[in-house]
């Protein structure tokens, strides 16, 4: 039987990851903006391609969570 501490534990942990997910792939999405569209910011070709597969691996892993969430939620009903 579980407990309601570790009920609590489990959904913090949820929620700590999918925020972590989320706050990653904003800041990755800013970078990927910021760099493609001002001018006096300069990348080299292999530090683009850097943040778009940095990018890329977040939506999946966040997309990948969101799966997860959703069939753990359809168990238990």
């Amino acid at each position: 039987m579980t407990t309601t501490e570790e009920i609590k534990t489990k959904v913090n942990t949820q929620l700590d990851l999918g925020l972590a997910l989320s706050k990653a792939e904003g800041n990755l999405n800013f970078l990927a903006r910021s760099t493609n569209t001002d001018g006096n910011k300069t990348l080299s070709i292999t530090e683009g391609m850097a943040i778009l597969d940095a990018l890329h691996a977040v939506q999946t892993a966040r997309k990948a969570w969101q799966e997860i969430i959703y069939k753990n939620s359809q168990n238990k009903v």
